[in-house]
């Protein structure tokens, strides 16, 4: 029986397996887009440095109005400062003067950045963003610890 298959096998032309192998990729790479929630949207990069970013993490989300626009893709420490940098939707738009806050989903959620818009006229499409207004994120454990400081 195995005789069999090779001869059925070698009926076929190269291209045609060639072809099947295109089509099988195809369907691999949409599959995977599909289920990776890759955005074939434009994005535009933005940096921002904080003082102090504690739960934040790559992967971390960026919100405007509660909405998930981005999220951060890599976080540095640069001279006492925490840099970070990610990537937002170029389909909305964010005003010049917005201030990037992080914030937490409830008391001991997961934190994530917010966008709080301002008033003045957008950032330029596929340009690099620099949030130069920044709020840092202070824990409970951090106010704990400065209520027991108080107390000494």
């Amino acid at each position: 029986m195995a005789t069999k298959v090779v001869p059925e096998l070698d009926n076929f032309t190269s291209k045609y397996h060639f072809f099947i192998g295109l089509i099988f990729l195809f369907f691999i790479f949409f599959l995977y887009a599909f289920y990776s929630n890759i955005s074939f949207n434009d994005s535009t990069k933005f940096n921002a440095l904080f003082k102090y970013a504690e739960g934040i993490e790559i992967g971390s989300s960026v919100k405007i109005a509660g909405i998930k626009i981005g999220e951060v893709t890599s976080i540095e420490l640069n001279d006492g400062s925490v840099y970070l940098s990610g990537l937002i939707d170029s389909a909305h738009p964010i005003p010049s003067d917005s201030i990037l806050q992080i914030q937490s989903d409830g008391i001991f959620g997961n934190k994530y950045l917010l966008i709080e818009p301002g008033f003045d006229f957008p950032f330029e499409n596929n340009k690099e963003i620099l949030f130069t207004n920044t709020s840092d994120s202070y824990s409970i454990d951090m106010f704990l610890r400065y209520l027991s400081k108080i107390n000494e």
